[in-house]
């Protein structure tokens, strides 16, 4: 089973971030929302960070604005997210 980090996941269901955990949990991945302001996001745990999940991550997609994407890069690599 693959894994994947939602980055910038929401407890709103009306936005992408919560729309995409929904999707990939109901496909059978393991999913780790990743938002530094929540504690948990569709009845999981979630993460401030990337480096905050102990286990291996597979797959990371990510919902942020541009500026805030740019800054999580460095944590997906040191990661070693591959995709």
């Amino acid at each position: 089973m693959d894994s994947i980090a939602i980055i910038g996941a929401s407890s709103d269901r009306s936005k992408f971030g919560n729309k995409a955990v929904r999707a990939y949990k109901s496909e059978g991945f393991k999913v780790f929302p990743i938002n530094p302001k929540e504690s948990k996001i569709e009845e999981l745990r979630c993460y401030k960070s990337v480096l905050d999940v102990n286990k291996k991550i597979d797959l990371a997609s990510l919902y942020l604005p541009p500026e805030i994407g740019v800054k999580v890069i460095n944590e997906i690599a040191k990661k070693g997210i591959k995709q």
